[in-house]
């Protein structure tokens, strides 16, 4: 994979996955595995925050290309988000909305930021920018789902233990596969298909670059807290859009935004025990989803037994 890719990849993880994260990538883009490639920001990218998504707006994001969309939807407006690939807002777009039959020319409202009147509440909005579009299918119905969200984000940092596997890609074709273990309060493993690994317990880290190759000893400053959720904290314009199952479970399906990153979600939140079951992230080069397997179960975070270097 290019360097360019990893350095994306490490940057989004950092910013948006918190400790846990940070730790596993940075670890993997010492591999040194492929070669450097340098480029120029992406057409439209642009410094500064955008502005959060309206209050009260249902919120939806999808991938168009190596660009970022979130689409804001109220009553009779439409509000896109448009994050490049470089990590910061792409401003400057010729961006278009096509919503109930009618092409709609956007009007600017801040950083990555794109705003236009729509006609009663289309079912069906699409994105246009260049060569690249986001469709996006709206429910028939939402409701504010605040209180789920609230509740979920309290059993997830209160699990004693967590695995999932996660598949994280900065375009549409590089990308990492890596399997969690999170052991409470301070111990992680992780292990990137193919790729780099580590041990983490407290103030101790053990990492290799490539399965078979020697373990590294060195001090993990400061230690980690987990389980945290992946969103961090700060969610807002949490909608329930419906009801599904995960695995035979019964599930919520919640979209909710975290503006200060900013990144945008899509939740299967157990109904009975508010467990996250899977979860959707789209932000700056960041394409991530979560499959979270095993909840509590005892696990075994050990040093390796190769030891250190």
């Amino acid at each position: 994979m290019a360097g360019r890719t990893q350095r994306t990849l490490v940057s989004a993880a950092a910013l948006l996955a918190g400790l846990v994260t940070v730790v596993a990538v940075v670890a993997w883009l010492g591999t040194g595995g492929g070669s450097s490639v340098t480029t120029g920001p992406p057409p439209g990218a642009a410094q500064g925050i955008p502005p959060p998504p309206p209050a009260g707006s249902l919120v939806l994001a999808e991938e168009a290309g190596s660009y970022a969309v979130a689409l804001a939807a109220q009553p009779r407006r439409v509000t896109a988000t448009v994050l490049s690939p470089s990590g910061g807002p792409a401003s400057r777009l010729a961006l278009k909305f096509r919503a109930g039959g009618r092409t709609l020319t956007a009007t600017p409202c801040g950083p990555g930021c794109y705003r236009a009147g729509v006609q009663g509440r289309p079912r069906l909005v699409e994105a246009l920018f260049g060569k690249q579009h986001a469709t996006f299918r709206l429910p028939v119905a939402s409701r504010p789902a605040n209180a789920i969200m609230n509740r979920a984000t309290h059993v997830f940092q209160n699990l004693h233990s967590l695995v999932y596997v996660e598949s994280l890609r900065s375009d549409p074709t590089h990308g990492l596969v890596t399997t969690w273990t999170l052991g409470a309060p301070d111990r992680v493993a992780y292990r990137i298909r193919g790729g780099a690994s580590a041990v983490v317990i407290g103030k101790r880290r053990w990492d290799r670059t490539a399965p078979g190759k020697r373990w590294i000893r060195s001090a993990q400053v400061p230690p980690l807290q987990v389980p945290t959720p992946t969103w961090g904290s700060g969610v807002s314009n949490a909608h329930l859009l419906g009801t599904a199952r995960v695995g035979g479970r019964p599930v919520w399906v919640v979209s909710f935004a975290n503006p200060s990153i900013p990144a945008f979600f899509t939740a299967w939140v157990d109904r009975q025990s508010y467990r996250t079951l899977q979860l959707r992230m789209t932000a700056a080069a960041h394409f991530m989803f979560h499959r979270y397997t095993e909840f509590d179960r005892p696990v075994s975070i050990k040093p390796p037994a190769s030891g250190s270097s």
